[in-house]
């Protein structure tokens, strides 16, 4: 009887990590997609900070080739359309109002609030 309670219960163990394993590679590239966007906002914040003013091209250049990792995961995301990227960032930056865009010698600039 001793015996039936340890094989049940390894086998309860091993289906639960099967379960748990599989829930987060479902959700591998959710996660992945979001890292990438927080750390791609970041950079572009950190240099309008810096800078106190950018245009799009600068901007897609600073981003361009950053990666993101989970550290339970041998999978890297990577930027590869910089400029689509830098769109919906800045995109979601207006609507947070963390900056605005000035149009100077037909260049957009963007410029922190």
């Amino acid at each position: 009887m001793k015996y039936v309670i340890y094989v049940l219960s390894i086998a309860l163990i091993t289906a639960f990590l099967i379960i748990y394993g599989r829930a987060k590679e479902y959700y591998l590239p959710t996660e992945l997609t979001n890292k990438l966007y927080i750390k791609c906002r970041d950079k572009i914040l950190k240099y309008l900070s810096k800078n106190k003013s950018a245009t799009y091209k600068e901007l897609e250049r600073e981003i361009e080739g950053v990666t993101a990792k989970v550290f339970w995961s041998r999978k890297v995301m990577t930027v590869l359309d910089s400029k689509k990227m830098v769109k919906g960032i800045i995109d979601s930056l207006l609507k947070q109002d963390k900056i605005q865009i000035l149009e100077s010698d037909g260049k957009k600039l963007v410029v922190l609030k």
